[in-house]
């Protein structure tokens, strides 16, 4: 979420050896246990007890993100219901995709894997994983599962949304009356708050982890209905006269000098920093980062739309999401554990997910969970009802070679924006990439 987070950092290949000398190999069961328990399937689907040889390793980044031993907590929960052990790796989302390649080539990956959607297709393609539904994954309790080709491979857990977050003290400091709802709302708003002396709208575009073009860019698209895509689901930018109008009202606000200063090396967390600190009126970051904004008076909303736009909007997302590993002798104990994330223990109450979203300021990807946000700030749970209302999306996930496909993007609106080249040139480029990366 980071959900979003729907794609942090970039990765620490330094760090390769110290992380393959910490996984152990997949499906290992402990040795020397004689206290088996005997494997009693519910009727639903769910176990009321599990041989206790059995081991789990989970290489996720969860953990380092979550408070101190949550996710410790669910563990041992499983294991005390079922038997099963699940074993944690944990490490920071930037080491966490060095830690699962190596793995893979050295045969000591993990059986539960957590998936950035910007790995998905790399590792589809390296074999490193397997078919969710053929080991045993629910899909019933699951609102999305991200596939390749038409097979399940991934299944997020938590999804984290992307609002426009908006300082209101900003806005009446420069005469803005509103929060805008529209394009010309919005750049007529941002000269105003410029003109006040303020900064109005950051736009990341650093390119450590180039997601601005993802989150920002083309979340203001997808919030209008503009796509990566035709109809026929292939990607197709060059001659999109929908992206060319998302390129033309970013370029207004570069051209009013709305845009906030140092563009081009902006990077997200530097970005959601600036704005916890009261120096900019408008910009979008996960709903994760809610909890930061603890001095400032903001609201958070749906990104404007094109002026002409009456549909749902469709709203930018990144997940922590898991697959099993194709090489995991213990698939179907792989299985029941995202089955129990998704919909608890039971199957039927999603209290592992729920705790999960409320926990990270998240929404459950699980058709049954049903979070407690009671003691989230009440923009989250405003900004949840506009959640619901609308829908996600997310068109680099499953893209090969994601990120260097976004960091070509990403250079290319700078140069775009600083008026070195013209909107067709920037979407022939972009449509390079994509083509390139698709074959």
């Amino acid at each position: 979420m980071k959900l979003s987070t729907i794609l942090k950092k970039g990765l620490a290949v330094g760090l390769m050896g110290i992380m393959v000398a910490s996984l152990a190999a997949c499906g290992g069961k402990e040795e020397g246990k004689t206290d088996a328990k005997t494997d009693a399937k519910t009727e639903d689907g769910g176990s009321d007890s599990k041989s206790s040889d059995v081991t789990l390793k989970f290489q996720q980044w969860w953990g380092a993100e979550l408070p101190e031993g949550y996710l410790d907590d669910i563990c041992a929960k499983y294991e005390e219901e079922t038997g099963v052990k699940v074993e944690l790796l944990t490490a920071p989302w930037a080491d966490t995709k060095t830690a699962i390649t190596a793995g893979a080539t050295n045969g000591t990956i993990a059986d539960i894997i957590s998936v950035d959607g910007a790995w998905l297709s790399e590792f589809v393609d390296m074999g490193v994983l397997t078919d969710v539904g053929a080991a045993g994954v629910d899909s019933s309790l699951a609102s999305d599962i991200w596939k390749v080709d038409g097979k399940g491979y991934v299944v997020p857990v938590l999804n984290f949304a992307y609002p426009m977050y908006v300082n209101m003290d900003i806005l009446k400091d420069s005469g803005v009356d509103a929060i805008p709802t529209t394009w010309t709302e919005l750049r007529d708003a941002c000269k105003k708050i410029t003109v006040a002396g303020n900064s109005a709208f950051a736009l990341n575009l650093g390119t450590t982890n180039a997601n601005g073009i993802q989150n920002v860019f083309m979340g203001t698209g997808w919030g209008s209905g503009i796509s990566l895509k035709d109809d026929s689901g292939a990607y197709k930018t060059k001659d999109n006269a929908g992206l060319a109008s998302l390129a033309e009202m970013f370029k207004g606000l570069y051209d009013d000098g709305s845009l906030y200063p140092g563009m081009s090396t902006l990077e997200e967390s530097e970005m959601t920093s600036n704005f916890a600190a009261g120096n900019c009126a408008f910009t979008v970051a996960s709903a994760a980062t809610m909890s930061q904004f603890t001095d400032i008076n903001f609201e958070a909303t749906t990104i404007p739309v094109k002026d002409d736009f009456k549909d749902k909007s469709g709203i930018c997302y990144a997940s922590w999401a898991v697959g099993i590993s194709d090489s995991c002798e213990n698939k179907e104990e792989a299985a029941k554990f995202i089955n129990y994330l998704l919909g608890g223990m039971d199957g039927k109450d999603g209290s592992a997910s729920a705790g999960l979203a409320a926990t990270m300021s998240a929404f459950p990807n699980s058709t049954v969970a049903e979070p407690d946000y009671s003691k989230a700030p009440k923009q989250f749970q405003a900004y949840y009802d506009l959640y619901k209302e609308n829908y996600v999306i997310n068109e680099f996930i499953g893209l090969p070679n994601a990120s260097d496909v976004m960091t070509s993007m990403t250079n290319d609106l700078t140069t775009y924006l600083e008026g070195d080249i013209d909107s067709a040139t920037l979407l022939t480029n972009w449509q390079g990439y994509l083509d390139e990366a698709g074959k």
